[in-house]
This record gives structure tokens, sequence and C-alpha cells, in this order.
């Protein structure tokens, strides 16, 4: 999958890839930006690829490539857009190159399908960001006190990634964490708990899904340490669809 690419040179493409096997390589697509080129199209977003390559002294070099797949009701929705985008951009800034993570690019993947027929931007976004967290090493727990190991309460703890009961949140343990709302928490353990079919019949509640969101955006931005670049064009197309 073609998370991003950049200019080369005079005439070429640099893609960053995430690949079976590899995890997350770049390579040069040559002569991707001559209007001719084979590999122009390569240069557009959501790119899903079957492609051989030879590894040089810093790059692959791309030297076949078959579009498996090419998202396109993403490409023709701006909001679809900016929340593919975004996707994309959160798997990039949380992978470090040449480690595999073939769980990661199936989630991306089952994500791009569901975004392309689905209106539940929010829903899957957090679907997606609970999941990722989860294969990075940072699962939320939502069953118990992240400090004392007892019954969760309602104030969730940025840094450690779970929830505190009421004890630890009013004895210095709860410095940092935030209250989330019985309806937001509610949102979070049936995303946790069940698969997207499920989860795309559930009643909207565009209050409770919005805090949700905002926290997730903050515990992922926190657990990758950036803020992606896509994030400002996401918050446009949020403040316009509300």
């Amino acid at each position: 999958m073609v998370l991003r690419s950049m200019n080369l040179g005079e005439w070429d493409r640099l893609l960053v890839v995430l690949t079976v096997g590899l995890g997350k390589i770049k390579v040069v697509a040559k002569g991707a930006r001559k209007v001719q080129s084979r590999y122009a199209s390569l240069a557009q977003p959501f790119s899903y690829l079957r492609f051989t390559s030879y590894r040089g002294k810093t790059f692959h070099t791309l030297s076949q490539v078959e579009v498996i797949e090419g998202f396109r009701p993403l490409r023709d929705n701006l909001e679809k857009i900016a929340y593919g985008l975004y996707l994309m951009e959160l798997v990039d800034l949380s992978l470090i190159e040449e480690q595999a993570h073939d769980d990661i690019l199936s989630l991306l993947l089952a994500s791009l399908h569901i975004l392309c027929h689905s209106e539940r931007y929010e829903l899957l976004l957090a679907f997606f960001e609970l999941r990722l967290l989860s294969r990075l090493g940072f699962a939320l727990d939502l069953r118990q006190c992240a400090e004392c190991g007892g019954q969760a309460g309602h104030r969730l703890r940025l840094n450690a990634g779970g929830l505190l009961c009421d004890r630890c949140s009013q004895e210095g343990a709860g410095h940092g964490a935030v209250t989330v709302s019985s309806e937001a928490l509610r949102l979070l353990v049936a995303l946790w708990q069940s698969d997207w079919q499920k989860i795309e019949t559930m009643p909207k509640t565009p209050v409770g899904e919005r805090e949700m969101t905002s926290l997730l955006d903050r515990i992922v931005s926190y657990r990758i340490e950036k803020t992606p670049e896509s994030f400002k064009f996401l918050a446009e197309i949020r403040r316009g669809s509300r």
C-alpha cells in the first residue's frame, strides 16, 4: 500500500510503501513524473499494488508493478479523502522502516474498504485507532484501573492508556486524566468488543462520537509523538459536516 509519495530529482517519485513481510520501505519509481510513464498513476493516493523491485544502496527501485486496487470511491468524495489520508498517515508515522507489520497492513486495507461504502466516519476512525494502538503495543485497558487493577471508573489517563478507579483518581494518580462521559465510554467499549458489522448499525450519537474521537486523537498523538499533517485537513472537514 502506497502511504505517500514525493518528488525525487527531476522526473522520479519516491514512494513510501507498506509491504507484506518487509514492512515499510522506500521505493523509487523512475520517470514517474513523466506524463506517459507507466508509473504516473502511483503518485495518486490509495494505490494498492503488486510489484517487484531491486534493492539499491539507499532505496529499492521499482521494476514491475500492477495496480490491484485504486479505491476509486475514496478519490471521488472529499470527506472520504480526508479520513483515508489520515488513516494512512497515522500508519506511516507509527512504523519504522523495514519492520514487518502485516497485521497493520491488513487493518489499513480493511478500513479503507469499509470507508468506500460507509458514512460512519467517526466510528470507523475510532475503530481503526483502537486497533492500531493495540497492534503497536498500546492497547487501551477499559476493564480495570490502569493504576491499581481495581474497577475502572470514568477518568481516562492519556499517558497510561487506561481508565482509573475513583480512589486512584482522587489520590493523585489522576494527574493528566480527563473525565469520560457514560456515552463516550459505552461507545469505546462497544467499538473494542464488537466487529464492524455490529458497530455500523449502532444508533448515531454525534455528541458521544465527537467526545470519543477527540480523546482517541489525543491518545494517538501522544503515542506516536507527532501530529499528522493531514489532521488540519480532517479538522476542517469535520467542522464543515457538523
